[in-house]
């Protein structure tokens, strides 16, 4: 045993001595006033933090000397002092943030979000609410940026078609910001772009958001159902001269012959092509009046075609493998003195056909009105006002814009001698 374990025995049977007596060795002890040395090198045994002396203050205070209640001293931070370092459990000094609450507090503490680099907010919107068939407006959507990353084109920063899908807006899917336009957090912009309304009367929903691409969606979205409404409008031309008519963008005329009683086919190449300005993406109908039409002298071939529409210029057997939609009155030996009527919505193996009055007569001083009309579902043909025949035309997924008379470019030769006239396109609303 050596020689601090020896006192230290004899302290406590000395105490033990005094105690049979009533008394304590330590009543006048301040522990505080012990070096750490007293306690064999024991740093535990130099305060009891769980039993503080409260009955005076002034002995059992956590600073150098002891402090008053609520002011607590800097002087010995191991001690309870909230000096450099140091922290009294359960008593805060006065303004300090809590414990773990680094100075001035975490953001989102106070129950707002954490800001976000992509964040953004709708200032203000120019959208149609309603539309005529084919018109074009002009709208606006301007956004904020709340967020902490600053947009630009090179960034990827676009406004975006929810969903990427607009029957408005087309054929992309972004209104990118221009070359060298920068807006910062806290900034705003206005995107501008057009929207232009479909051929069919519906209610469409254009909505919009802006778009980190590759990255995400973000920010607040808007959105607006505009009504598109289809008055009927109607285009004519008398094919009687190769001037360009309200309602079409181009006439072609390759071979042939103009009078005052219209465009006659003169040989077996000649082709007369028109294009409408409006494509007729849902219902419509052509008329075309023909006179000086005799089969029996004028069918020299086992097929014609003399009265085709298309969606495409192509006008030729290219357009099988494609999701095009066309029809065809095809005449010819093979029908007799009749004719066959060909449609096909979305490509050659959509295509249906029928044989019609193969047995005609026909009276070359007459004029004959050949009509065609579809919607969403079915292509018919009639002769005069009266319907001949029905098609199925359902799952077309393309307009019908250029016409073909006299003969298309599949190659089967045009009949000679028919004059056409007075051809008119119709939309239906």
């Amino acid at each position: 045993m050596n020689k601090p374990q020896l006192g230290m025995l004899y302290l406590m049977m000395a105490g033990l001595v005094l105690a049979a007596f009533g008394c304590s060795p330590f009543e006048a002890q301040d522990w505080d006033d012990l070096d750490d040395a007293d306690f064999d090198g024991d740093p535990e045994n130099a305060q009891d933090e769980d039993d503080p002396d409260e009955s005076d203050p002034d002995e059992g205070g956590p600073g150098e000397g002891g402090s008053d209640e609520g002011d607590l001293g800097e002087g010995h931070p191991d001690e309870g002092g909230t000096g450099e370092g140091g922290s009294d459990e359960g008593d805060l000094d006065e303004g300090g943030p809590d414990e773990g609450d680094p100075e001035g507090g975490d953001p989102g503490d106070d129950g707002e979000p954490l800001p976000a680099d992509d964040a953004a907010e709708v200032v203000a919107v120019n959208l149609p609410t309603q539309l005529e068939c084919g018109a074009s407006y002009l709208a606006s959507v301007e956004m904020r940026n709340t967020g902490q990353a600053t947009w630009t084109r090179s960034a990827g920063y676009k406004l975006g078609v929810v969903d990427d899908d607009d029957d408005l807006y087309g054929p992309g899917t972004r209104v990118w910001l221009d070359e060298g336009v920068t807006v910062a957090p806290g900034s705003s912009h206005v995107f501008e772009f057009e929207l232009t309304a479909p051929q069919l009367t519906d209610a469409y929903l254009t909505d919009w958001q802006m778009v980190h691409e590759g990255v995400q969606w973000f920010g607040e979205s808007t959105s607006q159902t505009v009504v598109v409404s289809c008055s009927a409008q109607t285009w004519c031309d008398p094919l009687t001269d190769s001037s360009l008519h309200s309602g079409f963008d181009d006439k072609n005329v390759d071979g042939g012959s103009f009078s005052a009683a219209g465009w006659q086919s003169t040989g077996s190449n000649d082709q007369l092509l028109l294009r409408l300005a409006t494509p007729l993406a849902a219902s419509g109908s052509l008329e075309i009046d023909v006179t000086n039409f005799d089969p029996t002298t004028q069918y020299t071939g086992p097929k014609h075609q003399i009265i085709n529409m298309y969606t495409s210029n192509d006008g030729s057997q290219g357009v099988f493998g494609t999701d095009e939609a066309w029809w065809n009155i095809r005449t010819g030996s093979n029908y007799g003195t009749g004719f066959k009527f060909l449609a096909a919505p979305n490509g050659g193996d959509s295509r249906e056909e029928v044989r019609l009055v193969e047995n005609a007569a026909w009276d070359p001083n007459e004029t004959y009105t050949f009509t065609v009309t579809w919607d969403a579902h079915t292509v018919d043909i009639y002769l005069d006002g009266t319907q001949l025949q029905s098609l199925d035309f359902d799952g077309r997924v393309q307009p019908l814009e250029h016409i073909f008379i006299g003969k298309d470019n599949v190659f089967y030769t045009g009949q000679v001698g028919p004059i056409y006239s007075n051809l008119c396109l119709s939309n239906e609303p």
